[in-house]
């Protein structure tokens, strides 16, 4: 495009590959779609004020196992890529949970992707909190 934004087409294409990796837990394909010093920024977690950072393809592979360990469910719907600006890719969708202590939930989530040469360089997960004490 002559305004060097990329499209919402080249979004989807680039994270449905990482999709597909990442929910196979496929080592190579992650390092083929991952920059080698990826982060992964959690929404929750004891790294403040990242939440859980994991680096690189181990670090997304060990995210993978903690999430599996937190949660007996996570599942995506309503989920929709537009390419945000030059690098960056805005991922938005609805997510039903459940802790594997039993508490179920259902939220809405963002999430900003950096994109160097068409591999991904960070993903940053903001999840809409609720409960106790929210307005």
């Amino acid at each position: 495009m002559s305004n060097g934004k990329q499209s919402d087409g080249t979004a989807k294409a680039i994270m449905a590959k990482f999709g597909k990796a990442f929910f196979a837990k496929d080592r190579e394909a992650l390092a083929e779609i991952l920059t080698k010093d990826a982060e992964w920024h959690f929404a929750i977690g004891p790294d403040a004020p990242h939440g859980r950072v994991r680096v690189g393809v181990d670090g997304f592979l060990l995210g993978i196992e903690e999430n599996r360990q937190l949660f007996s469910k996570l599942r995506f719907e309503d989920i929709v890529y537009r390419w945000a600006n030059e690098d960056e890719i805005l991922m938005t969708y609805r997510l039903d949970g459940q802790h594997r202590d039993g508490d179920s939930f259902n939220l809405r989530g963002v999430e900003l992707i950096t994109v160097q040469d068409g591999r991904i360089s960070k993903k940053d997960v903001f999840w809409k909190q609720y409960g106790k004490g929210g307005g």
